[in-house]
């Protein structure tokens, strides 16, 4: 999962609790799992405001450094709703992501939106 930096620095969403509770009850952008099993394995950050593109891939890539030493890997990317409805700069890590990781890009995480953050 990609979450914004700039959201996590400021704890406006502590713990990506709205995240893990979207999975654990199969909601938003994880629907998608209903009756299957799936698990979040990573959290990386977006990379901050300047020059986040290249930043989220080499998150990116880092996690799936430590996943493959663990054995581990990753079948797709939920980019967080945090990035989705707040980020000027969400079609450039889109873009990034679905040229470069190699796996499916799915577009947000849940529905427990607030009117406004910033």
């Amino acid at each position: 999962m990609v979450r914004c930096y700039l959201i996590r620095k400021r704890n406006l969403c502590p713990g990506d609790a709205k995240c893990l509770i979207a999975l654990n009850r199969r909601e938003g952008g994880f629907e998608r799992y209903k009756g299957e099993e799936a698990a979040i394995v990573g959290i990386v950050d977006c990379g901050e405001c300047e020059g986040n593109r290249n930043r989220a891939l080499l998150s990116f890539g880092l996690l799936k450094m430590q996943l493959a030493a663990l054995n581990e890997t990753v079948d797709a990317i939920h980019v967080g709703t945090c990035i989705m409805n707040f980020c000027p700069r969400k079609d450039h890590i889109l873009e990034a992501l679905k040229e470069k990781a190699g796996v499916e890009i799915i577009e947000g995480t849940h529905k427990y939106m607030p009117p406004t953050i910033f």
